[in-house]
């Protein structure tokens, strides 16, 4: 089977007239089929219009044309019924897949971030998780939920999940927005819904195996504007181990820096500014790696993501194995998909340090960032990121 210019029609669909006999043909148009009669052939093909030919001996070279139609957007609606676009009564977006791992995404949500109008995606953390918020047309309640309902191939899944599905998996996202989701999934979805249909294989008999490996690196964009003239203390004077910035300033000379050692020693450090506070963070590094095998009716998929963090030793290793397969037995369809998520992190904890201040009668306790940035800017801070060895 093949196109005008000569070149085979992919997976056609080629049936002997009159009954119900019927191959498919391979990626390079090419079948066989066993005849009964001379009834002759009939081939259908997506985006082609319909042909027919006549055996020749054994052999039957037909030439199809592609249709002037072009092909309808359909949706699937919540009860798992594909429909057209332009019939439903309420708006949706759709992401394919090819769109959505564009930029090599850690996650879903990153992978939506401007794919869809009205779907806001805000970062809440930049750190190993990357958690993120989202929210469909605006903000629809000053107290209560605003979040959009997830659907994952049709089952009703918590929110967060979002960041640990593997965007590789996905075969696409369809985005229902406004309250006319609560028509079709009930209240739950009043803010929208965002519903994620995961790769179930093809249609293909032979297997495609698919290897990708990225790496992404980060760094903080920006920094405020610090006070680099005075030092620790007040206006009273010098105080060793006070973090307000308001004491003399800076002069060049040797100082006291925090409170006695252990063993009885003091610190000494030049009374000057350093650039320790931004030095303190480290460049991130995110290294994914993705091997996939898709064959008829069969998807397995695994992906390490390991991701280093820009405050020093945070890290996050998720790795994930899903498994999809499904079989038609006439009207019927059975369909399995199981999906293994493991993830191991290390993660500096500011409720912790918090508490720990608090309970020394010690100040800033609103997590690292804070703390760092308010620490006097003679203090080398990044000489203390190993304390065993200083």
């Amino acid at each position: 089977v093949t196109d005008a210019q000569g070149n085979g029609v992919p997976f056609a669909t080629i049936t002997e007239t009159g009954t119900k006999n019927v191959v498919v043909a391979d990626a390079n148009g090419n079948y066989q089929i066993r005849i009964t009669g001379n009834n002759g052939l009939s081939i259908t093909a997506t985006g082609y219009s319909p042909a027919s030919a006549t055996i020749v001996g054994n052999t039957a070279i037909t030439s199809m044309e592609r249709s002037a139609g072009e092909l309808e957007e359909v949706v699937v609606t919540g009860l798992g019924i594909q429909r057209q676009k332009k019939d439903l009564g309420y708006s949706t977006s759709q992401v394919k897949s090819a769109e959505l791992i564009q930029s090599a995404p850690v996650n879903v949500a990153n992978g939506l971030q401007g794919k869809v109008s009205g779907l806001n995606i805000t970062s809440t953390n930049n750190g190993v998780f990357e958690d993120v918020k989202i929210n469909l047309r605006g903000i629809r309640s000053l107290t209560g939920n605003n979040n959009p309902m997830l659907l994952l191939d049709g089952v009703q899944t918590d929110l967060n999940f979002l960041s640990s599905i593997n965007p590789q998996d996905i075969q696409d996202v369809t985005i229902i927005k406004g309250a006319n989701g609560a028509g079709i999934y009930g209240p739950d979805a009043r803010n929208g819904v965002i519903v994620v249909t995961t790769k179930r294989g093809g249609n293909k008999s032979q297997p495609v195996v698919t290897l990708s490996r990225t790496t992404q690196f980060s760094s903080i964009s920006f920094f405020p504007k610090f006070q680099n003239q005075f030092g620790s203390g007040d206006p009273s004077g010098y105080i060793p181990y006070e973090n307000w910035s308001w004491g003399p300033a800076f002069d060049g000379s040797m100082v006291e820096l925090g409170s006695p050692l252990n063993n009885g020693t003091q610190q000494m450090v030049p009374y000057v500014p350093n650039n320790s506070r931004k030095e303190f963070f480290n460049t991130g590094v995110t290294n994914q790696t993705d091997v996939s095998m898709g064959a008829k009716e069969f998807y397995l998929s695994f992906q390490d993501a390991n991701i280093q963090g820009i405050v020093p030793d945070d890290r996050n290793r998720r790795t994930s194995i899903r498994l999809n397969s499904d079989k038609t037995y006439g009207k019927f369809k059975a369909a399995i998909g199981i999906n293994y998520i493991q993830q191991n992190f290390n993660v500096f904890d500011d409720a912790a340090m918090g508490t720990y201040n608090a309970n020394n009668n010690v100040g800033l306790n609103d997590g690292l960032l804070n703390l760092i940035f308010n620490t006097p800017a003679h203090v080398p801070i990044t000489s203390y990121k190993n304390i065993t060895s200083n």
